[in-house]
């Protein structure tokens, strides 16, 4: 990555334009302890992994062993030097931020903000992109997902839980693509009991509980929450005959402060809990497809007919939850447009995720609609951007962004260094984008 940037030194400095130094010490170090290190400009002003910015400024060094030039705190590559400029690379998931050039025990930052262009690559981790059923490595693996709009999650060690609703199992990935059935029989039912012998009927979710190492799935068409344990064992959460809170199951999350079990019941029209052992509706909104949890407990939801992403948020004293608001898209308006909040628009948004910085990702169902495509939306103002794939174009594309092709990607989730994983429906594949 850095060859580029060495041959560029030296091209400057051999014909004289700026005369950068990139070797590690040199007699001419001009820094002065006793007076400040300024930076003055940097170019270009905004790129991706491996940029090579121009930095001006005075008070500098040639010795490039004395240097550190990061941005939020994240060190850039330092290739070449002398007393007003530097020469330095962009280095993975840096940010945006201002410059900070550091020289013993000197200190200098920059006016100006150099924005970060993140990448995005998609690859395909699992599955063969046809119907079936076969457990193995990577694109061996089958699965079939049988238009059930499914729902994955991560456990701490990054292995992917996924609802596999046409095969009636629920399904592990582990990091490298190798993919076992953790559930189910296969029968369309309801058994509880060991993980060989359980039942399942359309499994549409999973997520995966830190505190006790449960998996929770929710069923769409068996209307149940099930609980798998660490060892194996499937039990009911919460059974329905009949009635509100036990329709449609699209999604199902645990608060991580106190262990509370919420899903969405598409039909029920809202968002159901069990309290004091009954089912209890604890948010009244129509068609909610997924949810997502943050640490505080609020809750953010996709909208089917709404086409819009709404954040819930909780009262722990009260341990309620408000009437909602909506964050982004614009109200029973379908379409693919980026923009900031009500000025986006969404194609029956589907899957969402939350990292840890409070960035939400949303999934598409695809299809009739223009979302096949993954989108971010950021939580300093709710700005929506496409960040793979395209809305009303389908397929099975590996690539970069908006090469990348999808089918149908329903379920999303986001592991803690900001790769993300989805749920690709149409494809019968588990595609993973890994963020740069």
């Amino acid at each position: 990555m850095f060859a580029t940037i060495r041959n560029f030194v030296f091209l400057t400095t051999a014909i004289g334009l700026g005369g950068l130094v990139s070797c590690k010490k040199s007699n001419d170090s001009a820094y002065n302890a006793s007076q400040p290190i300024k930076v003055n400009s940097f170019s270009p002003a905004a790129g991706p992994l491996g940029t090579e910015i121009l930095i001006k400024g005075s008070n500098f060094t040639s010795d490039t062993t004395k240097i550190k030039v990061s941005i939020n705190g994240i060190a850039l590559h330092v290739a070449g030097a002398n007393s007003t400029e530097i020469m330095a690379a962009i280095t993975e998931k840096t940010g945006s931020g201002p410059v900070v050039v550091t020289i013993q025990n000197g200190k200098g930052t920059s006016v100006d903000t150099f924005n970060y262009q993140y990448s995005y690559h998609v690859s395909t981790l699992a599955g063969t992109g046809s119907s079936g059923y076969s457990d193995g490595v990577g694109t061996n693996a089958a699965f079939n997902f049988n238009g059930v709009r499914g729902q994955l999650s991560l456990d701490t060690a990054g292995n992917l839980y996924v609802a596999d609703g046409g095969n009636q199992r629920i399904r592990k990935v582990a990091p490298d693509g190798t993919v076992s059935t953790i559930a189910g029989n296969g029968i369309n039912g309801y058994v509880d009991g060991d993980a060989t012998s359980a039942e399942f009927n359309n499994p549409c979710a999973t997520w995966y509980d830190v505190a006790t190492g449960n998996v929770y799935v929710s069923e769409r068409n068996g209307h149940n929450i099930r609980i798998i344990s660490p060892q194996g064992a499937v039990s009911t959460y919460a059974r329905y005959t009949g009635g509100n809170g036990g329709n449609e199951l699209t999604s199902v999350v645990v608060n991580p402060n106190n262990g509370h079990v919420y899903w969405s019941d598409f039909y029920g029209s809202g968002i159901y809990t069990l309290k004091g052992g009954a089912v209890t509706q604890v948010i009244t909104h129509d068609l909610p497809c997924t949810m997502t949890i943050d640490p505080q407990g609020n809750l953010y939801a996709s909208h089917y007919d709404d086409e819009q992403i709404y954040k819930y948020t909780y009262n722990s004293s009260a341990d309620s939850f408000d009437g909602g608001t909506v964050l982004a898209g614009s109200s029973h308006v379908e379409g693919s447009d980026d923009g900031v909040g009500l000025a986006a628009t969404f194609g029956r948004p589907w899957g969402l995720c939350i990292d840890s910085k409070g960035v939400l990702y949303n999934s598409g169902q695809g299809g009739g609609d223009p979302s096949n495509c993954v989108r971010m939306i950021t939580p300093d103002n709710w700005n929506v951007i496409t960040i793979a794939g395209v809305g009303n174009a389908t397929g099975n594309i590996d690539g970069l962004g908006g090469d990348a092709r999808f089918n149908q990607p329903t379920g999303i989730t986001v592991d803690k260094t900001g790769n993300l994983f989805v749920l690709d429906m149409g494809n019968n594949t588990i595609r993973k984008i890994v963020v740069n």
